[in-house]
């Protein structure tokens, strides 16, 4: 497995960790590292559940945004379709997915935690979707997935601000579904043994079925077309370059 994502296995427990630091950025070796891992998972028979996890202080803080400056309208049509396609595929994993969130889960990194089917906290977890403030907005299903949990007014607020939220504001909004003092991997591990000594079919029929839902194909269409064309916006421009010089937060839009 490539260095940017590993997996391992406890008994039927897989951890697939990102391993790419210091933040474990999203650019496109580290999504196919990703698709790689999850495919290595789908196909290991004995692997009875997931724990998703990152770094102890970074959990995964978005894509690389030194790349994405580079991409024009056609270049994001292309690479966020892969993205999301990726992401996808571990929320659509037919096995339960348990993830691991410690320190910064930001943009494209709480994209992936919304994936699992349960997500544990640290207690200094920070969590968030701080796209617009690079001027575009969440593309790899955080839009559909964050409204499913926490429903449109709020789901608006907190895209639109782009605000951080801390692990007991988070845990409140159910955003993360436990929070423990220290690291969550430990926490996440007993919960997936857990899992993994369940009925293997009755679990995997449950989780499709709930998940059946809140389907929103529709929605992940919508998302990606919409973020491709704020790649064409001058607002999309200023905002990566100001981020890349004076940090997040600091650009000024027309």
């Amino acid at each position: 497995m490539s260095e940017r994502v590993t997996v391992t296995r406890e008994g039927a427990v897989a951890t697939l960790a990102l391993t790419a630091p210091p933040l474990n950025a999203f650019d496109t070796a580290m999504r196919e590292a990703l698709d790689a891992a999850v495919r290595e998972i789908n196909a290991d028979e004995a692997v009875r559940a997931v724990v998703l996890a990152g770094a102890e202080k970074v959990f995964a803080a978005g894509a690389d945004i030194e790349s994405l400056l580079k991409m024009d309208f056609t270049a994001m049509v292309d690479w966020n379709a892969r993205l999301q396609r990726t992401f996808t595929s571990v929320a659509q994993l037919p096995l339960p997915v348990i993830a691991a969130v410690n320190g910064y889960a930001l943009g494209g990194g709480l994209e992936l935690a919304l994936c699992a089917d349960y997500r544990i906290a640290g207690a200094k977890a920070v969590v968030g979707l701080p796209e617009v403030t690079l001027g575009i907005m969440p593309g790899a299903g955080g839009t559909q997935r964050l409204t499913e949990i926490v429903g449109r007014s709020r789901a608006k607020e907190l895209i639109m601000t782009g605000r951080r939220l801390e692990a007991d504001e988070a845990l409140r909004l159910g955003i993360v579904d436990e929070v423990v003092p220290g690291s969550a991997v430990g926490r996440a591990r007993e919960l997936a043994a857990q899992l993994a000594d369940g009925p293997r079919f009755a679990i995997r029929a449950i989780k499709e079925a709930v998940d059946q839902v809140g389907a929103h194909d529709t929605g992940l269409a919508l998302e990606r077309s919409l973020i491709a064309g704020l790649f064409a916006t001058p607002d999309r421009t200023a905002g990566m370059r100001s981020f890349l010089a004076d940090g997040p937060g600091r650009a000024t839009f027309g």
